[in-house]
């Protein structure tokens, strides 16, 4: 049975893969239980796990709050991941990482490929891509999966925000172009690549299939749920990090290497949405 050690258990996605990860010897840890940063306390679990694969869900995720507090970001999105990175490699252990589509610019007209370049417009973008660059210098075994617009059925997100505020009229961005993408899939993905393991490290994204803007996504999710909830757009939604404009990416080399149908982003809210009116 493959053991797996999972950094960052508590959060949206670190939940959802512990959920769904069958037949595995699991040790789950929270940032409080295991903090990443402490070099230490990470070297001495993973020497006394010894496993064979690390799951690093742990992340500085608050894009807003990163272009001011950016020695935080950099500390955990880039110097904590290089660390793990190289205890990965010592202890032969295959590195499972997520990164963004915050490393492109958003200036591309068709969706980025894998291999394209990189040129992040905000601090969290930065700190993520030289994540990036820290394990594929580390020599590990390692697998990297570009996300973008993660959302699920609990913890704090998008479509829950959708769901459940009260305002009278919502505002909603109409001029970002992106991938909603379900945890519950990326999870069900994760399980699959820890099974069936191809052996083919790089970079890869793994979004749902499709593309719309913010302002599209809500009114998808209020649509499929017969909302009177009121939506508006705007293109004029001021925050403190500016976000690409266009962050569509292929996934096709993804869905070949691991022989993986990856859902469009319409079934996926299907499930979300099944899955969140389960919970409430």
């Amino acid at each position: 049975m493959k053991k797996v050690m999972i950094t960052g258990a508590g959060g949206m996605l670190g939940t959802t893969i512990c959920n769904e990860l069958k037949d595995v010897e699991m040790h789950a840890f929270k940032s409080r239980e295991l903090d990443i940063i402490c070099v230490q306390q990470l070297s001495k679990t993973i020497a006394r796990l010894k496993p064979d694969y690390i799951i690093n869900c742990a992340a500085y995720t608050a894009v807003d709050l990163a272009e001011s507090n950016p020695e935080i970001a950099h500390r955990i999105n880039h110097h904590a991941v290089e660390k793990l990175a190289e205890l990965a490699a010592q202890h032969n252990a295959t590195l499972i990482h997520f990164s963004t589509d915050y490393v492109f610019d958003g200036t591309a007209k068709t969706p980025y490929l894998p291999q394209d370049s990189t040129n992040p417009i905000n601090v969290y973008g930065k700190s993520k891509l030289l994540g990036e660059r820290a394990i594929e210098r580390s020599g590990t075994n390692y697998y990297i999966f570009r996300l973008s617009w993660l959302y699920a059925p609990h913890g704090k997100n998008f479509f829950r925000w959708v769901m459940e505020n009260d305002q009278d009229e919502m505002k909603v961005v109409d001029n970002q172009i992106g991938s909603p993408t379900s945890a519950l899939d990326v999870a069900q993905f994760i399980n699959h690549v820890v099974h069936h393991d191809p052996k083919n490290y790089g970079s890869y994204h793994f979004t749902n299939v499709g593309s719309m803007s913010w302002f599209a996504f809500a009114k998808a999710i209020l649509d499929k749920t017969s909302s009177s909830k009121k939506l508006s757009p705007t293109n004029h939604f001021k925050t403190a990090a500016v976000r690409p404009n266009y962050s569509v990416m292929d996934t096709t080399s993804t869905a070949v290497t691991f022989q993986y149908t990856i859902n469009s982003t319409r079934t996926a809210l299907d499930h979300v949405l099944r899955s969140y009116n389960r919970d409430v």
